[in-house]
């Protein structure tokens, strides 16, 4: 079978190797045999040509004869004895012409060169009538004659009248003898043939012979062809002749009788063909020979050199294949391509060595990996289990082959998993997921499961593996980290987080069903007294307690949350389709629950110490998909905080004035940090004064041009700032340009010992850097740090006194000087006044304003300037106005001032009038 395959292989080898030989042969063939048809045909072409130019010769010439007989005077009468003596002589002289005559509009002879018996009319006839539409001669129309009763070929040409009316019709009958005539003046080469046919398929005339081919009928398929040739081809056909030889035709239509016969000249093919043919045989014969000869040669030396080879890697693959992966061909051959297959087979042979030792390795892996893996045919009968499978279910393997992996199914898992399942694996996909499943011992187990399809080359499916996971402890320690995550851990209620997953999807169901939602927030009163007063653990036993009677009050469909330290929230949905309706069931809900937990609280060991707690509540509303759940949950807090406002123990509802105001705020945020970006504050500067009216530095304050361009008070958003975290930043920008300041003016001697003060916020104060900032800064400045004056007030002291002070002292190693702002306004304490490294006391302006009329105001003016003389600081009045109050300071020992009477906060480049006098 083996020699038989390579004998197979080498003639097939040698026939591929003459292919393109062959090829080439008949590709000459081919091109020889189109070059000698196309010869042909242009040559078919050319005397078709010439025999229309005959056949329109010859229709000229009956065009002819008729216009002379047409002019003759004889015939403006219409006179028939006249008219036919002029037709004979005119038929005398044409040998071919079987008759000449006229007919009247009415069709009737009036006029023939031959007797007619009796009268006869021809306006049926399609020749007259053409004739009678006028123009000149008409195309021939083949009939047979009503005068001569002969076949033959009649042309029309009108008769015109003076006026040139159409009078009548003159017509000349060719006889057929013309028409041969015509096709013998072809003269065409032996071999070939002309017809001319009719509509029916009958030769009228015939060259050569034509006496044998008059009146024969064309086949109907030979004559359906000529007309597609002329109708839809290139007037050029090839097919069988009359006669049976094969021809060349060329088709068309006599130019002198175009609608009513076939013209046809035939050239012999076969005369040009055999030469060809006769070429392609002798080729074809020698290609063969050699053919023959190369495989004979071929044959004796590929057996020597093939077939022994070919024998001993035979023997050495089959061993290889009975399981002697050790085998080898080993010895060459003379051939280095065949050599080069030895050493592929040998290089094969220790691959499939090395991939049986890596397949034992796999089927330890597979048999000891941890996780339980299961094979199965395509009806789901267990062919492999691995040694985790009966570790895991407790099955044997014996107890596993050829069951199906339901017999760990006790209804657990839901039907739809197995659906899903078979469907994935019948359309040859992965499919993964989880099954509820027992142990022999009755257990239950999460199995988490990956499932695939085993496929053959073809992609037809064979088994099913499966790779399957315990995962029972791994569920239950997700469920407790999403307890963690989403409940608090005190009172067991969803926490913040999982409060704005459930406001969210409250507000998304309010959307599909437009009806209104409500959003509450409660807050204990007093909560801090009672931790302060009872410890902690009374506050938690508290907030347990109310947690229980809020889960105990609300619906099931209810979310209740805990929302901060001593707040709760609720969501409630569904509570009306109008707003009214949904107010009024949102304040009977608010008031019913405000009742209930209005009742006194057991707290203490064995809840023997009451405790009434009272409880300020705010409520939002909500409906679609309008607010987000950070902006319900800030709309609940204004409307908490206003319950609070309002004595607590109240409850409030967030309304359209509160909105307006957290609006603003949201749009000033915005605002502020836009500008941030693009650098829009703007830092002014009031001047401030010694006691002689001499410029000695400035106080920095911001400001914010807005869109209008009208300047935004600090006052609205420095407290936004405060809030947001944005016054870090803020500050330090501050910072930056005052110090830039200092160091323009530090160039000028007249300006050299200015100052300038920069207010400090607490939370910029307090950042773990400001020291380091501000240090930064003023160097990047290169400025003397004397010169800088950072004012604190009272709220950035209380607190951390010991950072406080460190961080003081830091700064004031460096030379930069501190100023108390507002001093006098709040809890102001000589101790740690006394501490802490201040250089100047700032005076409070609403006690500069009011104390030449107040009293009180008065005495506390002239204490602190007798209090920062004892502590050795400077004092310096803010809010000064008017003479009075500037002498009532400088005679009780004020040393500087600052207020619109010195001059009104202004950009520095307004500040010309000003520093002319610092150097006064």
């Amino acid at each position: 079978m083996t020699r038989n395959s390579l004998h197979l292989r080498l003639w097939l080898t040698i026939g591929l190797a003459v292919l393109p030989l062959f090829l080439f042969v008949l590709v000459d063939y081919q091109e020889r045999r189109t070059q000698a048809v196309e010869r042909a045909h242009a040559e078919v072409e050319q005397r078709l040509a010439a025999a229309r130019r005959e056949a329109l010769g010859a229709h000229k010439m009956v065009e002819f004869v008729l216009r002379i007989m047409a002019r003759s005077n004889d015939l403006q009468s219409l006179d028939g004895t006249s008219c036919s003596e002029i037709a004979k002589r005119l038929l005398v002289s044409r040998d071919d012409f079987a008759n000449i005559g006229a007919a009247l509009p009415d069709g009737s002879l009036f006029c023939s060169a031959r007797p007619t018996s009796a009268t006869i009319n021809v306006s049926d006839r399609t020749w007259f009538q053409a004739g009678m539409r006028g123009g000149g001669i008409t195309y021939g129309e083949f009939i047979v004659g009503r005068v001569s009763g002969r076949p033959g070929m009649v042309f029309g040409y009108p008769l015109h009248g003076p006026q040139g009316e159409v009078r009548g019709v003159l017509f000349a009958s060719i006889s057929l003898d013309w028409v041969d005539k015509l096709i013998d003046d072809f003269k065409l080469p032996p071999g070939w043939e002309a017809s001319l046919i009719d509509m029916d398929g009958r030769i009228l005339s015939h060259q050569p012979d034509v006496d044998r081919w008059r009146d024969h009928v064309v086949a109907p398929d030979q004559l359906a062809a000529l007309r597609r040739a002329l109708n839809e081809g290139s007037g050029i056909i090839e097919l069988p002749g009359f006669d049976g030889m094969r021809r060349l035709y060329g088709v068309a239509a006599p130019g002198f009788a175009p609608d009513s016969g076939l013209m046809t000249i035939g050239a012999p093919l076969e005369q040009s063909l055999d030469a060809v043919d006769r070429r392609f045989q002798i080729h074809l014969a020698l290609l063969g020979a050699v053919t023959i000869l190369s495989a004979l040669l071929a044959r004796l030396y590929i057996y020597q050199l093939i077939e022994v080879w070919a024998v001993r890697v035979r023997d050495t693959v089959a061993r290889i294949a009975a399981g002697s992966l050790g085998t080898r061909v080993g010895k060459g051959t003379s051939v280095h391509e065949l050599d080069e297959v030895t050493a592929g087979i040998d290089r094969m042979a220790a691959e499939i060595e090395r991939r049986d030792a890596e397949l034992r390795r796999l089927s330890m892996a597979v048999e000891q990996s941890p996780e339980c893996i299961v094979i199965t045919d395509t009806n789901a009968r267990i062919e492999y289990v691995n040694e985790a499978f009966c570790r895991i279910t407790g099955y044997s393997r014996e107890e596993a082959i050829g069951r199906n992996p339901r017999i760990l199914n006790a209804g657990l898992t839901p039907r739809e998993t197995y659906d899903e399942l078979w469907a994935t694996l019948s359309r040859g996909e992965v499919w993964r997921g989880e099954f509820h499943n027992t142990r022999k011992d009755g257990a239950n187990y999460l199995e988490l499961a990956t499932i695939a399809p085993i496929k053959q080359p073809d992609g037809t499916i064979t088994h099913y593996v499966a790779v399957k996971e315990d995962i029972t402890q791994r569920k239950q320690s997700e469920a407790l980290l999403h307890r963690l995550a989403y409940y608090d851990a005190l009172t067991g209620l969803p926490n913040r987080a999982l409060l704005r997953d459930r406001l969210q999807q409250a507000i998304r169901g309010s959307g599909r069903s437009e009806a209104w939602g409500m959003l509450m927030l409660l807050d204990i009163d007093r909560f801090q007294q009672l931790n302060d007063s009872r410890g902690h653990a009374s506050g938690d036993q508290l907030l347990k307690e109310l947690g229980n009677r809020l889960r105990a009050a609300m619906r099931e469909d209810d979310t209740v949350a805990r929302h901060g330290d001593d707040d709760f929230a609720i969501v409630i949905e569904n509570i009306g389709d109008s707003q009214d309706d949904a107010i009024a069931h949102a304040e009977l809900i608010a008031r019913k629950l405000h009742a209930e937990l209005d009742a006194p609280y057991a707290l203490g060991e064995n809840g023997s110490e009451p405790h009434y707690a009272t409880l300020s509540i705010g409520v939002s509303l909500f409906r679609g998909k309008a607010a987000a759940p950070d902006t319900l949950l800030k709309q609940a807090e204004v409307a908490l905080y206003k319950a609070k406002e309002d004595g607590r123990n109240t409850i409030r509802f967030f309304n359209p004035e509160m909105q307006a105001v957290v609006d603003a705020h949201a749009r000033m945020e915005i605002g502020l940090r836009e500008t941030l970006q693009s650098g829009g504050f703007r830092l002014f500067y009031q001047p401030q004064v010694d006691r002689h009216g001499r410029l000695a530095g400035a106080e920095a304050l911001i400001r914010w041009p807005g869109a209008d361009g009208r300047m935004i008070s600090p006052a609205e958003f420095i407290p936004l700032a405060e809030d947001t975290g944005l016054i870090v930043q803020i500050g330090q920008w501050v910072l930056s340009t005052a110090c830039a300041q200092i160091a323009q003016w530090q160039q000028a001697p007249a300006t050299r010992h200015l100052s300038i003060a920069v207010n400090v916020s607490a939370r910029q104060f307090h950042q773990a850097d400001f020291v380091e900032v501000v240090h930064r800064t003023v160097e990047a400045a290169g400025i003397d740090p004397s010169r800088l004056k950072l004012e604190l007030t009272e709220s950035v002291i209380l607190g951390d006194l010991d950072e406080t002070v460190a961080r003081m002292n830091q700064l004031r190693a460096l030379g930069i000087q501190f100023a108390l702002d507002d001093f006098g306004t709040g809890y102001s304490s000589l101790s740690y006044l006394k501490g802490l490294p201040f250089a100047q006391l700032k005076i409070d302006q609403s006690f500069i304003r009011d104390m030449t009329q107040d009293e009180g105001s008065e005495i506390i003016v002239l204490a602190i300037l007798s209090m920062s003389r004892a502590l050795g600081l400077e004092a310096i009045a803010e809010g000064v106005e008017t003479p009075t109050q500037r002498e009532f300071l400088r005679l009780h020992g004020c040393e500087f001032y600052q207020g619109y009477l010195f001059g009104k906060p202004l950009p520095i480049e307004a500040w010309g009038d000003f520093l002319a006098t610092a150097s006064g």
